[in-house]
């Protein structure tokens, strides 16, 4: 009988823990979360249609589940009042809450045994009480620090603040900037539930000193980013769920197993927010080492070096692609931005992986406008 112990409850440990469970129903398949039952932070998360139907031969009935909640096919890009609406390809969105509540509650049934409010430290000699040990304890990983040694973690912190606000105002996805007397300040904003967005403040450091927000408390921040967008707002109010100002941690680990051990998720390696793809990308782990373990029949050590040689050159990809999307993001702050339709352009070609050229075939109307200004 195997022994799986999954440190962290999050995207990316309850889905490898259901599927393991579920391919081998005699197993003992543990999962160690620190939040208590229920407890979560932040607000909605994102997948695009290809995300859902990349993952639904995992576990098809919960991805049903997580498709179609709130479905948009159309993104705003707003500057200063003007907006300019392109087609996207559909995203699902749902409440972080959500999310978490569907797969704890598959695992569950399936047979895991999910415990709330754990944190110790895990130490070599319960790592050999188990077969398997997956490090899915998010980006701020105990477990990888705890074996930074061989794990080689590098952890960088991006330039510009963030704070994840919520509010009650429908937003289409949307990309909102505005010119302040500090630069350019944007939000990130899409609902992703009947009464609720997310609203996501990014500020470069220039803005972030001159408006003081070190020095404000959730609450002060809160309101000066409401009053920064209320002209988008229409007077609802921004709403906080553990909502401090952070920079994003761009995190990559030289090596990804330790004997029995293994990271996945936000553990091993991260993209940004920016790209939208952090929840798929660590679920994603989740059936590489899945599909690695049964090929492997379940052979660990086998299993784990598969894992590693088949998904690194993927996730490098992902990763890449973030950084390019960092580079741009953080240039932005400082630039001077006159044009909606201009960044819209360059808005979905920053990252490299879309080309114009299919931009242009569903976009046709706003590639028209940006060609007659060259």
């Amino acid at each position: 009988m195997k022994r799986i112990l999954i440190l962290g409850g999050g995207p990316a440990g309850l889905f490898f823990a259901l599927m393991a469970q579920r391919a081998m129903p005699d197993a003992q398949v543990h999962v160690r979360e620190q939040n208590p039952e229920g407890v979560t932070y932040g607000w909605g998360v994102a997948f695009s249609q290809s995300a859902i139907d990349t993952l639904r031969p995992a576990a098809p009935d919960v991805l049903a589940k997580l498709e179609g909640n709130s479905s948009h096919e159309t993104m705003d890009i707003a500057l200063n009042g003007q907006t300019v609406t392109v087609t996207v390809d559909p995203a699902h969105l749902n409440a972080r809450w959500s999310l978490l509540g569907v797969l704890e509650a598959a695992a569950v049934e399936a047979g895991v045994k999910v415990q709330h409010d754990v944190a110790e430290e895990l130490s070599e000699s319960e790592m050999a009480q188990w077969d398997l040990v997956v490090g899915a304890d998010g980006v701020n990983s105990r477990t990888r620090e705890r074996f930074a040694d061989v794990f080689e973690p590098s952890v960088v912190l991006t330039e510009n603040w963030l704070a994840w606000y919520g509010t009650s105002k429908f937003f289409n996805p949307s990309i909102i900037l505005q010119d302040t007397d500090h630069g350019v300040v944007m939000s990130h904003a899409s609902t992703f539930a009947s009464d609720l967005s997310n609203f996501t403040v990014e500020v470069g450091q220039d803005a972030f000193d001159a408006f003081g927000f070190a020095d404000k408390t959730e609450a002060e921040s809160r309101a000066v980013c409401q009053e920064l967008f209320t002209d988008y707002l229409d007077g609802a109010e921004l709403l906080s769920n553990h909502s401090p100002w952070f920079q994003a941690k761009f995190v990559s680990c030289a090596n990804w197993t330790h004997r029995n051990l293994v990271l996945i998720g936000d553990a091993l390696h991260t993209v940004h927010p920016s790209i939208g793809s952090g929840t798929r990308f660590a679920m994603r782990d989740a059936v590489y080492l899945m599909e690695a373990m049964q090929q492997a029949d379940w052979n660990v050590a086998e299993g784990l070096r598969a894992f590693e040689t088949r998904r690194k050159p993927i996730a490098s990809g992902f990763q890449a692609a973030a950084l390019r999307s960092i580079s741009w993001y953080e240039g932005l702050p400082s630039r001077k931005i006159e044009d909606p339709v201009k960044f819209a352009l360059e808005y979905f070609m920053r990252t490299g992986r879309i080309r114009y050229s299919d931009f242009r075939s569903a976009n046709k109307a706003v590639t028209d406008m940006y060609e007659t200004q060259l």
